[in-house]
């Protein structure tokens, strides 16, 4: 009786045990999708802002800002932050009314503000 069982469970553990992997790689591969639209959102709309202010910028092959043309000459981006800005609306509830984009180079922080919505 205990060798059917061990048997049953077994068996159990080599059908089942495929499915279960199957379905996690289906998972990771839809958040990796997913991260990789969200990281292009952020490239995209870093480039829109920049854009709008007529500020000239070079990107790399995975579309991010890596250099802006700032004083006469180009400078090298080390980091962007985004930045919500918050606005109370009249029943005291907080929206985002524009974001804020900090550029840190080596020649120091540009500070843009855009009203532009993420898409």
């Amino acid at each position: 009786m205990k060798i059917r069982i061990y048997f049953f469970a077994l068996i159990l553990l080599f059908v089942c045990l495929p499915a279960v992997h199957a379905q996690e790689y289906g998972q990771i591969r839809a958040l990796q999708q997913r991260a990789a639209h969200v990281i292009k959102q952020k490239n995209d709309f870093i480039s829109q802002v920049l854009t709008s202010y007529a500020i000239p910028h070079k990107r790399n092959v995975e579309g991010a800002v890596i250099s802006i043309y700032k004083d006469g000459h180009w400078v090298d981006v080390t980091t962007i932050e985004i930045v919500p800005v918050l606005k109370e609306a009249a029943d005291k509830h907080q929206h985002v009314a524009a974001h804020e984009l900090l550029f840190y180079t080596a020649d120091g922080v540009l500070d843009l503000v855009s009203e532009t919505p993420i898409r």
